[in-house]
């Protein structure tokens, strides 16, 4: 069987596989997810770090604990992980995926960008909240700040452009949109993306990976609260 995954070379470091599974953006992150956690359970020597991203994963290793007579360092991983992986169905080996629920507060004053990405798009305050609550979305990638994660998912009709002028101060568990991607501010930072609601999840916990309560491969479905339910909830931040 032909390998369905490719390899290239990140400096002398790092390899980085792309999966591809020909199906959706949301299957390729979550399978890549999956055949990140069958190579971290392969517990190989010199691997210091692995990160799997949209469809993609990054490998970073010791080239010392990989030297060989005849190869690379680079091309003796490659050749270990073509041998170990060339019958591994991307699609197969995702698991059910995690859903996480993160209830929602829509209402004007914690969606700060409410009014204007209706003008802009030309829909209602209404249709804005009732498309971005009604999708399923999948953990695309941690990144940009501990905890942020790029969701996939986001209905076409609410892809807008990041803002031209970026706030300096994002409130955390600002829900927000930007660039065909859902997000949530984890804590307060400064940030370009357009603010629909909040929330008051809190996005770290103890147990799990680094405390990050999403991982790359986890599906996320928002849920409408009022402001006096909101308000109720005691702040996780």
């Amino acid at each position: 069987m032909i390998s369905q995954h490719t390899y290239t070379a990140l400096g002398d470091r790092a390899v980085l596989i792309e999966v591809k599974s020909g199906v959706s953006e949301e299957d390729d992150s979550m399978s890549a997810a999956a055949l990140a956690r069958k190579i971290k359970a392969y517990k190989l020597k010199g691997i210091t770090d692995i990160v799997p991203a949209f469809s993609r994963i990054a490998i970073h290793y010791d080239p010392n604990m990989w030297v060989s007579s005849s190869l690379s360092p680079f091309e003796t991983i490659v050749q270990y992980l073509e041998k170990n992986l060339v019958t591994e169905d991307p699609i197969l080996i995702a698991t059910k995926p995690q859903l996480i629920r993160i209830p929602v507060c829509y209402d004007l004053k914690m969606g700060l960008d409410l009014s204007d990405i209706s003008l802009t798009l030309g829909v209602s305050i209404d249709d804005v909240i009732n498309l971005h609550q009604s999708a399923v979305y999948t953990v695309g990638a941690i990144g940009f700040a501990p905890g942020f994660a790029y969701l996939e998912g986001l209905d076409p009709a609410l892809k807008i452009p990041r803002r031209d002028a970026p706030r300096t101060r994002v409130p955390s568990g600002s829900v927000a949109i930007a660039a065909g991607y859902s997000g949530i501010y984890p804590s307060t930072l400064p940030g370009g993306w357009h603010i629909l609601g909040r929330t008051r999840r809190s996005f770290f916990q103890k147990e799990g990976d680094f405390g990050s309560l999403l991982s790359v491969g986890d599906q996320v479905k928002f849920e409408i609260i009022s402001v006096e339910a909101y308000e109720a909830i005691e702040s996780d931040f």
